[in-house]
Order: structure tokens, then C-alpha cells, then sequence
């Protein structure tokens, strides 16, 4: 028996790349399927859970897979940053001619001087704020870096490893520098200049994604306990034996509940954010970019976004919060922070258009690579192996990731477990 926790994108790609005869069931702790990459429903509306695309960069394979399922719409990635009172085409250190000139002289100084002293340096850098300031200067890192990666990570950066980005942030190249600063704009830059969303809605695709599985999925199990020694599982409605185990609920939840414990580390090794979701029904949209960085302090979010695939004007608006911590979640206690953001990102004229707001808690979004996760998750993985318990996706594996991402390692788990 072939156990998979979770109907979400990992775990139904684990189902749809298992022969039929294999012998599995999915356990679902909720009553649908898709988990953040699907879309939920208030007030007559349905709401993505923030800015969800696909990205097919280097993954052709992927995406004829999942043309298999259903059309994707493709768009060049239009994203920005706010700063002074400007939108800047991003990444702000490949467009420093929207900064004004004194601004942008002793930024591009610095960039290359900054560049030259760490190549010649050899040092390690400990942690991403002496990876940033390094690459970036300290001017743009003062300016955009830091401000914007503490509002995101909520932490200080110090605490985190220097290469936690894991490429979403491009190190400076010298050329590109250069033809920004005289004004040539550049969205070729990162992981995902181009991004896909399925045609009709996110729901729609994780409804077709689910079809050949739908009979093998349990919903309403939530689990309670794992005993990797018996290779058992406990939910609130019963008791499941299996001899290959698959999940891909967040690995620190895993913790809490596996035996023998004291094989495993503690969950509070594992550190992350949560993530306050605001979606706004508009009446009018009078911007066309996909999303907006807002380093800002006076902006209480670090990003807000257009749906690109709706049938309303809607957009998104995120922060991220101490996991437990007490949030302010009352919609009309919100609406002042989310009009004062749309007015200075002139996305709104006046509050009156905005229609509808819905707020949603995503509690655990993004992790932190502090100096305990080499040391910790990667052994952690191997560990829960050797009881056959395979811990995947991006909270599984505890990593950072996106979806072309985990479906291509959720195949790669089906291929593991078949062999």
C-alpha cells in the first residue's frame, strides 16, 4: 500500500505517475483538493491564494505534461518596484535610470566597485546581508535590499544564509548594469521573464489534474500521527497501514507528530513566515503590470499584484507575520492600509472602487534558510527514507520552490517508488 498525504499539486502528481495497479490512497485533511494551488471562494467570488503562475524556464518537459490537462496562457513577466514615488522595471539594479541621477551614479560606483573587492576578496560571505551589501553596495542595499528582504523574511538578515535566495535574486553582471543605467530596460532577468497561467482558472486545472484520481482520495483525513516504526497512520475517522508513505504536508507539522521522535529533530529547528493574504475586487483596473515589489516602510505590505486570468478586475496584496502571532484580520479594519496603497501605487483613484475585500492567513508560506537548515533538512530527508517516507514539495522538502518545480520532483518520486 502506497499512502499519499496530501491532494495538493506534489501529491496528485505522485498519484498520476503511478501505474494503475499500483495499490495507493490520498488523504485529504480538507473537504476539496489543490491546497494553495487551487482557488477558494467569498462572497460570489473565487480567489487565487497570491500570485500563483507557472514557470516552464529550462522545463519543457513539464509543460507538454501538463498541456496533457489543460491550456495555459503565456505572458512576459511585467514586474516592478516602488520607490520615491516611481515605478521601476524589476530588478532595480538592471534600471537605474529611473533613479534620480545622483542617486543612480553613486549606485552604479558602487555596484562595480563592489563587484571587483569580492571577486578579489575570495572570502565567504555568512550571511545574505553581507551578500547583498557586497554585490549590491551599500547604497541600493540600503535603499531597496534591506528594507524590502526584512518586511518579506520578517527577520533580521543577518540571521540568514547568504545564498537563501536560491537565484530568485540576480547578482549584478556588469553589462546589463551598465545598459540600465543608460536606459535600456531589461526583462530578461531571474528565473521566470516569462509565466504561465491555465487558461480558464487555477481551479479549473486542478479539477482536470485530479480526475484520474479523484476515486483513490479520502477527504476530511487529517492526520494526527505517523509511527514510522509500525508504517501506520492516524487520522480523527481511522487507522491506515502502508509500506511507502508519501507526503507533503509542511515538514515542521510532520515533526509533531512522528514516532519515534527522538530519531528526528525538533520542529522548532524549522523557522518560516507566515503570510496575511488580502484580495481585492476592483472596479476599474488602471494598471497593467503583473506585480509590484513595495520596499517602503510606510506600505504595511511587501507586495501587491494584478490577477492575470479573471473575470474581475481583482488584485492581491501580501505581508508576512511571525507564525502565531495576533493579526489584525478584520476586513473593515483593513480596508484604510489597503486604499492608502492602491492611491499611492495610483492603482485606485479613491477607496470607492474598491468593490469587495476578503482576507485569508496562509500560516506557514515561506521558509528561512538560517544556519540550522543545511545542517538539519537535508539529513532530516534521508532520515525519513530509511522508513520509507518520502517528505516532498515545497513545505515537505522544506525548501524554496514553485510548481513546475515540485511537479517535476513529484514524478521523480513516483519513478523512485516504482523502482
Amino acid at each position: 500500500m502506497i499512502l499519499i498525504i496530501g491532494a495538493g499539486i506534489s501529491g496528485l502528481t505522485v498519484a498520476n505517475n503511478l501505474p494503475p495497479v499500483n495499490d495507493f490512497i490520498i488523504l485529504e485533511k480538507e473537504n476539496f483538493i489543490g491546497g494553495l494551488s487551487t482557488q477558494y471562494s467569498a462572497n460570489g467570488y473565487w480567489f487565487d491564494f497570491g500570485g500563483h503562475y507557472f514557470h516552464f524556464q529550462d522545463k519543457p518537459g513539464i509543460k507538454s505534461y501538463l498541456e496533457d490537462f489543460c491550456r495555459f496562457k503565456e505572458f512576459n513577466r511585467k514586474s516592478k518596484t516602488f520607490l520615491l514615488g516611481r515605478y521601476i522595471p524589476f530588478p532595480v539594479q538592471f534600471h537605474l535610470s529611473y533613479l534620480p541621477a545622483p542617486l543612480k551614479n553613486n549606485i552604479l560606483d558602487e555596484i562595480l566597485s563592489s563587484s571587483d573587492k569580492h571577486k578579489s576578496s575570495h572570502l565567504p560571505l555568512e550571511n545574505l546581508h553581507d551578500f547583498l551589501e557586497a554585490h549590491f553596495g551599500t547604497t541600493l542595499f540600503q535603499l531597496f535590499f534591506q528594507p524590502f528582504l526584512t518586511k518579506y523574511y520578517n527577520t533580521e538578515l543577518k540571521r540568514l544564509a547568504a545564498n537563501m535566495d536560491k537565484g530568485s535574486i540576480p547578482v549584478p553582471d556588469k553589462n546589463q548594469v551598465f545598459a540600465g543605467f543608460k536606459g535600456r530596460t531589461s526583462f530578461e532577468s531571474g528565473y521566470n521573464p516569462v509565466i504561465y497561467y491555465p487558461e480558464v482558472s487555477l481551479r479549473d486545472f486542478i479539477k482536470k489534474y485530479a480526475a484520474p484520481v479523484h476515486d483513490r482520495i479520502r477527504y476530511n483525513e487529517e492526520v494526527i500521527e505517523i509511527d514510522a516504526n509500525q508504517q501506520m497512520v492516524r487520522t480523527f475517522n481511522g487507522t491506515y497501514y502502508y509500506d511507502t508513505l508519501v507526503t507533503s504536508m509542511p515538514l515542521n507539522q510532520l515533526l509533531k507528530i512522528i514516532k519515534p521522535s527522538d530519531r528526528f529533530p525538533s520542529h522548532q529547528q524549522l523557522q518560516y513566515v507566515s503570510t496575511i493574504l488580502t484580495n481585492v475586487i476592483l472596479k476599474r483596473r488602471w494598471k497593467l503590470f503583473h506585480w509590484v515589489y513595495l520596499a517602503e516602510e510606510k506600505f504595511p505590505f511587501y507586495r501587491m499584484g494584478f490577477y492575470a486570468v479573471h473575470p474581475y478586475p481583482a488584485c492581491y496584496l501580501e505581508r508576512n507575520v511571525t507564525p502565531g502571532s495576533p493579526v489584525e484580520m478584520n476586513k473593515e479594519r483593513l480596508i484604510p492600509e489597503v486604499a492608502f496603497t492602491l492611491k499611492e501605487l495610483q492603482v485606485i483613484k479613491s477607496k470607492d472602487e474598491i468593490v469587495y475585500l476578503d482576507v485569508r492567513r496562509i500560516p506557514v508560506s515561506y521558509v528561512l534558510f538560517d544556519r540550522n537548515w543545511e545542517k538539519t533538512v537535508p539529513p532530516l530527508l534521508e532520515e525519513l527514507k530509511k522508513y520509507n517516507i518520502y517528505s516532498i514539495g515545497r513545505y515537505g522538502s522544506w525548501n524554496y520552490s514553485y510548481m513546475s518545480n515540485d511537479i517535476q520532483s513529484a514524478r521523480q518520486c513516483a519513478r523512485a517508488i516504482c523502482e
